[in-house]
């Protein structure tokens, strides 16, 4: 039998009809047409011819045209099973069928016309969709497996991000948080806020100190603080940030690893404790308050007295220390640590060393009535005066000009060793008893001046003279108190002078002392006079002797023992000749 060259139509696929092997995947199943038609155009050892024949599984060169026709006729004719099935399949059978291809296929001599292409194209895809639509399905179930295990993963993962969806979403905190001490893995966090600001800061808040006075302080009025509300809010947003898988980590992992907070807390400000206790010191602290003279009445003699009043000293420091204690322990009692301060000079004290300095007394009552007069006005001036600590007392400011126009008469006085008549005469005897009591006082002589000649009311020494616009009497008050002069004249004609203040320390006293240091003999002087017969004398002037002395300001103690001696003053009064006139 010739060889025949098979040559598929349209394709140029090389591989023989009958090396078509069935599709390996499931396929669809087919009906009873289908599978008639498919039963028909197949031959009965097609299978076998099918396992005969195998693809060489070495790697050709290209072969040329003629060698494939010839290479495809060998393999028929060395085939002859695959040759009867073409002989059988050769009867005419209808277009696009199975043997339309191996008649295609069959060499024709001097065949003019083909057949026409659209025949063969007809005739060929029929073949080839058999076997395009044995892949399809493979694919098609290829596919419909791999969505089915898709959709199962999908399902599986949608499983597994719900699961961790509703873990990380949860609107309580996440199991294994406490917050000092506290599971809250079941408490939103609003209602953990609620918690602790009702029932755990409102008790810390409320802590409260009372002291003894009935006054009392809490926590939050010294400044307490609290971070609860972070503290949570940490403890809350932990986990609730970043990817899914991170935030479930998170959350999944507090379960083995629970995570504990810590509120801080802060008892009081110590700058509002400061200033709390400040008020608490501006309120008790005050000074003791000394007793001190009011006023003096000057017709009584008697000093009137602010008395004295205790005062009162907190103790700030040992105070702050008790408040910050009772707060940390949730309050309680405290007394106030307040110390009394006694005054240093109490009412008691002060009558005691107040009253009469010393005084001092000379005779009037020799005087003429002018001369009295004179006394009592110039002593109505100074009877009273306040003399304050440092201040310097002047007799003639104080008394002022002696006028008639002011109450003075003419009396006898002292005028450049003269005995004469003068308005205000007598006064001296007043500046003369104030400079002793004011030298018994231990006030401080500023001025003062002897008389040029003796006189009788007073020791030699210790006399002071005055003159308006001339001479003075001032003295200044050295003590720390106001001193008052007070001063009358007595029914009996007596001056007396007395300094009221604060006495002299240790019962201590003054006197002062005079002595005569010289005496200047007065000598007698004769005079002739007409107007007297002879042998007949008169007494013009009565002599007086001149003198020096010296005054001293004696100090004692309560015992009477002297403590100091110190000369105050000089004084030098002048003689005074007697002169007697006689006759011839």
């Amino acid at each position: 039998m010739p060889e025949t060259k098979i040559k598929p139509a349209g394709t140029g696929a090389k591989k023989p009809a009958g090396s078509v092997r069935k599709p390996t995947t499931a396929k669809k199943p087919m009906t009873t047409a289908k599978k008639a038609s498919t039963a028909a155009s197949k031959p009965a050892s097609a299978k076998k011819a099918t396992v005969a024949v195998k693809k060489p599984t070495t790697a050709k060169k290209p072969m040329t045209a003629a060698k494939k026709r010839t290479a495809n006729a060998r393999r028929v004719s060395e085939n002859p099973v695959a040759t009867a099935a073409n002989r059988r399949n050769a009867a005419p059978k209808k277009p696009g069928g199975a043997s339309d291809l191996f008649l295609e296929t069959r060499p024709k001599q001097k065949q003019k016309k083909a057949a026409p292409p659209k025949q063969k194209k007809a005739a060929l895809p029929k073949q080839r969709r058999s076997l395009a639509f044995g892949a399809l399905d493979v694919c098609l179930l290829a596919a419909i497996a791999a969505l089915i295990v898709l959709g199962l993963r999908q399902q599986s993962a949608y499983a597994e991000f719900k699961r961790m969806r509703d873990v990380v979403d949860q609107q309580t905190f996440y199991d294994g948080t406490t917050v000092e001490g506290v599971d809250v893995s079941s408490m939103t966090l609003s209602a953990a806020t609620e918690y602790w600001r009702d029932r755990v800061e409102a008790r810390n808040e409320a802590r409260t100190v009372t002291f003894d006075d009935g006054t009392s302080v809490t926590a939050k009025e010294l400044g307490y603080e609290s971070d609860y509300e972070s503290v949570l809010s940490a403890a809350w947003s932990a986990g609730r940030s970043g990817s899914l898988e991170e935030r479930y980590l998170m959350a999944s992992n507090r379960v083995e690893n629970p995570v504990a907070y810590t509120i801080t807390r802060r008892d009081f400000s110590e700058d509002l404790l400061d200033q709390y206790v400040q008020g608490i010191a501006e309120q008790v602290d005050r000074p003791a308050v000394e007793a001190t003279i009011a006023s003096f009445n000057t017709e009584t003699y008697e000093f009137e007295f602010n008395p004295s009043q205790p005062g009162a000293a907190l103790d700030a420091d040992a105070l702050k220390v008790a408040i910050a204690d009772s707060i940390r322990s949730g309050g309680g009692s405290v007394a106030l640590p307040v110390s009394v301060l006694k005054p240093q000079v109490t009412t008691e004290e002060v009558s005691s060393q107040y009253g009469l300095i010393d005084y001092a007394i000379t005779n009037a009552s020799s005087s003429s009535r002018a001369r009295i007069n004179n006394i009592e006005t110039a002593m109505s001036f100074i009877n009273g005066t306040c003399v304050r600590p440092g201040e310097i007392f002047s007799f003639n400011d104080t008394v002022g000009q002696r006028t008639s126009a002011r109450g003075f008469r003419k009396a006898t006085a002292y005028s450049s060793g003269e005995v004469t008549e003068q308005i205000g005469g007598g006064i001296c005897q007043v500046s003369t008893t104030l400079f002793n009591a004011a030298v018994k006082a231990d006030m401080e002589i500023v001025e003062r001046h002897n008389h040029s000649l003796t006189v009788h009311y007073v020791d030699k020494g210790k006399d002071a003279t005055v003159d308006w616009g001339n001479q003075d009497f001032r003295f200044k008050n050295t003590s720390s108190d106001n001193i008052y002069i007070c001063c009358y004249l007595t029914d009996d004609k007596r001056v007396r002078f007395g300094i009221f203040g604060k006495l002299l320390p240790d019962g201590e006293k003054i006197t002062v002392e005079a002595v005569t240091t010289e005496v200047m003999k007065a000598e007698t002087e004769y005079q002739q006079s007409a107007f007297l017969a002879p042998g007949q004398t008169y007494v013009l002037q009565k002599g007086r002797n001149g003198y020096k002395a010296e005054a001293y300001k004696v100090r004692w103690d309560a015992l009477g023992n002297e403590i100091s001696r110190e000369l105050l003053c000089k004084s030098v009064y002048k003689k005074k000749n007697e002169i007697i006139q006689y006759g011839l």
